[in-house]
């Protein structure tokens, strides 16, 4: 057929996912100067009791903004409270270190930016203010440290460190004082290896942080504690349920050490609380007496691969990485950089087999996992998740710097080391013309000797902007027939998932046998965040699993939300320039799509990314309301969001956009919200994305996916390749006549 065809002049996806997904350095490990904080030493300040939990409560934007911390907080001497009605409830200090935010919901902290004091079933005492610290540097870790166990001395201890977390690389924490200045692995080492708990452990460290349940930050722990408890997965916005302290008392077991039986009870609360939503959570308590076992094997097996197969191994890491299990926000191009561990070995045994090794990491696995629980995932965690790089992060030589500073396995850094310079290394994918066929499917070649090279094809559905080569991408369909020769074959389909009349830009981010999993960008209540989507047996039209906000991936993130009556929801669709193909389109990518896709994708995804996140990242990524669902119903009404005007994003709501005719426009086709004849030129959020119109969950049906049809008048069809790399490529795009497809 004579149909125009369009290419992609500068594809830009991968820096929209990139500021979406990967996000920009919002919270910066050890990004400021040391304070100079004087470690000092503390005479007793109370008798001597059973335990002393020390609490270090770094705020942040999570209290400035949504009181989160003073929730917990609250929380804490709620379950204080029930057990000290126990007759035999043992003597307990729970003292906290309360800082790092700009302003402060509890009453004791009004005008106290800074302060120590101690929880007890009557409430606060002995509060001590003080001068404002970073509490992204060790010294102010280790000092309160010393303050902990020196002035409530105790026969067992327990550190708990909350506020936002991000993993091996992403640290812990983020000081609003200090430009959210947190603490690395390697100087959560320090703080503890400079106090007074040197030459002796914890009996528990906890992280109600999220993402911190990996095999480095266990690694980071060895020797400092007896036990760990921490989520391998984004923490809900509620983080931790503290009534686990009123099992401090007789219910703890007899039999069982300390540190254990609390964490056992940590790991109840959680399941107990988080068991009737919809997000994948997890939640794991760590033996360290295991952990030196494990790690022996672990670098025997990974300093034992061959350099003769680690060629072979980067690739088939790239091809599997979307059948991998991941943790934290999933990535189109490949997955979150944070993936289970013995899924990483299992790929590993498929190019370097050692069964024997294999089967002791398995069984010390499940020595050091000594409890967990996890819900919403295809299969059962193991409960410790690893680092594994991904070719789509625009950060990633620096983060790799960031890792090795960890201290973990020598043999592992070498090998990621190795597969970083693997991603980075030139690569492509040739195509040829693209045709659109009688029968309405679309067809491309790529090269057979690529064929393999490509991890997942999709078809791309594109709608005009206007009439300047604006594109917006309405969705991607993962079916797609890929033939032994490299032809690619699919049919548009005339509806595609959606919600209340709006479709969602699916973008695929695992596929495993029995599973599906989906990211679509939205705008939710005005935050750039992204919606999680999953399809099984048992929900073959898809459920909705959570939102999480835009760029929570390696940096510190505390933050998923659950969609509920009153939310806004507006779909948003990645917007790319096309022009017209000359008769005779390049065949390749090699030299042309390859240096758009790639070379310049990665530095503008970095730069996108630090201008989406900097410039409005940080207030649209207000992580937190912990709060939310304890003490202050802080939605919207649906009324009150009715009534508004314009929403915290700053675009006209949908009673305010009109046509001339005086009537709400509807960006659509008929009811779908995507007529190219009715866009609306103003539509658009940042420079990279076309807004679909906005909706209102006003009943539990709203929260149900559902198909919506599209007429495909306008549209361009072509295909979206992922390869081994985690790179993304558009080919040329064709329209489709409705009336006479020949081709």
């Amino acid at each position: 057929m004579d149909e125009k065809r369009k290419r992609v002049t500068a594809p830009r996806i991968a820096a929209a996912l990139s500021a979406l997904l990967a996000g920009a350095a919002l919270y910066t490990v050890s990004g400021s100067e040391r304070q100079g904080i004087q470690v000092k030493e503390y005479t007793e300040a109370a008798e001597a009791a059973d335990s002393t939990i020390m609490v270090y409560m770094n705020g942040s934007d999570l209290e400035g903004d949504y009181g989160a911390a003073t929730a917990d907080l609250r929380e804490m001497m709620d379950a204080l409270r029930t057990a000290g009605q126990e007759e035999n409830f043992p003597s307990l200090h729970v003292v906290v270190e309360a800082g790092g935010s700009t302003r402060w919901e509890l009453d004791e902290m009004d005008g106290v930016p800074y302060a120590r004091f101690s929880l007890t079933e009557d409430g606060i005492s002995s509060m001590e203010p003080m001068e404002i610290r970073n509490m992204g540097d060790a010294d102010t870790l280790s000092d309160f440290v010393n303050y902990g166990v020196q002035s409530y001395p105790a026969n067992h201890y327990g550190l708990i460190l909350w506020n936002h977390g991000g993993g091996p690389v992403g640290g812990y924490g983020s000081d609003s004082h200090f430009d959210g200045d947190g603490l690395s692995l390697e100087e959560i080492r320090e703080a503890l290896d400079h106090s007074v708990m040197a030459d002796s452990a914890f009996d528990f460290v906890a992280f109600d942080a999220c993402l911190m349940g990996s095999v480095e930050i266990a690694d980071c722990l060895e020797g400092r504690a007896g036990y760990v408890i921490a989520s391998p997965e984004l923490e809900p916005q509620d983080g931790y349920d503290y009534s686990w302290m009123t099992a401090l008392g007789d219910s703890l077991p007899s039999d069982m050490e300390w540190g254990e039986a609390v964490g056992r009870s940590m790991v109840d609360a959680y399941d107990a609380y988080y068991a009737s939503g919809t997000a994948p959570v997890a939640m794991s308590l760590l033996d360290m007496k295991e952990y030196p076992a494990f790690h022996e094997v672990f670098h025997q097996y990974m300093d034992g691969i061959p350099q003769e197969l680690r060629e072979e191994l980067y690739r088939e890491l790239g091809k599997d990485r979307m059948k991998m299990l991941a943790f934290g926000s999933r990535q189109a191009g490949g997955s979150p950089e944070l993936v289970d561990v013995l899924e990483f070995l299992d790929a590993c045994q498929s190019v370097y087999p050692d069964e024997s090794a294999f089967q002791t990491l398995k069984e010390g696995m499940g020595k050091l996992v000594t409890d967990q629980w996890a819900k919403g995932y295809p299969r059962h965690p193991s409960g410790l998740t690893i680092y594994l790089p991904s070719g789509s992060n625009p950060y990633l030589s620096e983060d790799l710097e960031t890792y090795d500073t960890t201290g973990f396995c020598s043999a592992y850094r070498q090998l990621t080391d190795g597969y970083a310079a693997y991603l980075a290394r030139e690569s492509g994918v040739e195509w040829g013309d693209i045709n659109a066929h009688k029968d309405g499917t679309v067809e491309i070649s790529i090269a057979p000797e690529d064929v393999s090279d490509v991890t997942g094809a999709y078809l791309a559905v594109f709608c005009p902007v206007g009439d300047d080569g604006n594109y917006y991408l309405l969705c991607t369909d993962s079916d797609v027939d890929i033939g032994v020769d490299g032809t690619l074959r699919a049919a548009p389909e005339n509806s595609y998932m959606g919600m209340k009349g709006q479709v969602l830009c699916l973008i695929e981010t695992m596929n495993l046998d029995a599973y599906t999993e989906y990211m679509a960008p939205v705008l939710y209540n005005g935050e750039l965040c992204t919606m999680r989507i999953g399809f099984d047996e048992e929900h073959e039209d898809g459920q909705i699993l959570s939102v999480t906000p835009a760029g929570q991936t390696s940096e510190a993130a505390k933050q998923i939300y659950e969609l509920k009556e009153g939310d806004r929801v507006t779909p948003l669709y990645l917007v790319e320039h096309m022009e017209d193909v000359e008769e005779e389109p390049v065949d390749g990518a090699k030299d042309g799509a390859k240096d758009e896709a790639k070379d310049g994708a990665k530095d503008e995804a970095k730069d996108e990314a630090k201008n989406e996140a900097k410039d409005g990242g940080k207030d649209e990524t207000k992580n937190g309301a912990k709060n939310g669902a304890k003490d202050e119903a802080k939605d919207e009404t649906i009324d009150r969001a009715k009534d508004e005007t314009k929403n915290e994003a700053g675009y006209e709501t949908k009673d305010e956009i009109r046509d001339e005719t005086g009537n709400t426009a509807k960006s659509s086709h008929g009811e779908t919200g995507h007529n190219p004849d009715q866009i609306m030129e103003d539509r658009y959020y940042t420079d990279s994305y076309y807004m679909g119109t906005e909706f209102y969950i006003e009943e539990p049906d709203d929260m149900l996916l559902e198909t919506v049809p599209v007429s495909g008048d306008g549209y361009f069809y072509g295909f979206m390749l992922m390869d081994v790399r985690q790179n993304i490529y558009y080919t040329d795009f064709t329209g489709i006549e409705t009336e006479d497809t020949g081709s």
